[in-house]
């Protein structure tokens, strides 16, 4: 799909005027009628960051059961945004990607926050399913592959607070400032969904690489990692709510947002990713134990 759009809007540097304006025409079209929900969660870059701390942390036999299901010297990380290459040409993976819970609340209600219909339910019940799948014997390679590109991506979707608020789209339909440029020289309009999904960290460092080293120095060090992998899915939602509540959304709608902003929420960053590749190890350990 991505390439598709890519395709039309550029294509008509080489065609004709007739063929160009068309082409426009069409991806015009595309963008009116594709649904405003949250397009992607923390971008490539966090996704990355995420299946590399967890790669990391893979036990012996959990490593090599990855290796055989992906095969040859593929990562975790290589295969951590394929869910949201597929999300358009399989809609039913659509609402797998979040949690809505309103924003005024604080605790999961699966008939009003999870409901399955035609796009799908959410992110809580599909990390399920794929749990069972990646520990079922009788799965074949194909859906044991479906499942951990799965696993990889949802663990770390839902640990992205946005992704666990119904209001304002996720915060799609929140519009903010921001810069767009790890210099930090250039602003430019987005919202706040953009900001958490992928301008926090590149605004942080240049690529996702050193973002692993960053928290592998400042922020693992020290820290109970036991005591930080518990819980549930559930559990993982709730908290990323609440940074939701506490903290995203301190920012006023339509305010410029800079360095005061990255310097106050940067800890929460962290925290979310790292807690997301801690949680996703201790995940994968257990169901290829």
């Amino acid at each position: 799909m991505r390439q598709w759009l890519f395709e039309l809007n550029v294509g008509s540097r080489t065609a004709t005027d007739a063929e160009g304006r068309v082409r426009s025409i069409l991806f015009a079209v595309v963008l009116a009628s594709s649904p405003l929900q949250e397009a992607c969660a923390w971008g490539q870059e966090g996704h990355s960051i995420v299946a590399e701390l967890a790669q990391r942390r893979l036990t012996p036999t959990a490593r090599q059961k990855v290796k055989d299901i992906i095969g040859g010297d593929a990562s975790l990380a290589s295969i951590s945004s394929w869910a949201d290459d597929i999300r358009e040409i399989f809609g039913k993976s659509y609402n797998w990607h979040f949690v809505d819970i309103p924003l005024n609340v604080a605790n999961y209600d699966p008939a009003r926050d999870c409901e399955d219909t035609p796009r799908g339910d959410c992110a809580i019940n599909e990390i399920e399913r794929n749990r069972r799948v990646l520990s079922d014997a009788s799965a074949d390679e194909k859906e044991k592959l479906e499942a951990l590109k799965y696993i990889v991506h949802f663990i770390a979707d839902i640990h992205q607070p946005l992704h666990t608020v119904k209001d304002y789209v996720g915060g799609n339909t929140y519009p903010v400032t921001f810069f767009v440029d790890p210099l930090k020289r250039k602003t430019e309009a987005t919202n706040l969904h953009a900001v958490w999904d992928s301008n926090l960290i590149r605004c942080t460092v240049w690529d996702w690489g050193a973002y692993v080293e960053r928290l592998e120095v400042q922020w693992l060090p020290g820290k109970d990692v036991e005591k930080l992998s518990a819980g549930t899915p559930i559990d993982w939602v709730l908290e990323a709510h609440q940074v939701a509540i506490d903290v995203v959304f301190t920012a006023p709608m339509q305010s410029e947002l800079g360095e005061e902003y990255l310097t106050r929420v940067l800890p929460m960053v962290d925290q979310q990713l790292a807690l997301a590749g801690l949680r996703l190890a201790r995940t994968l350990n257990e169901v290829l134990k």
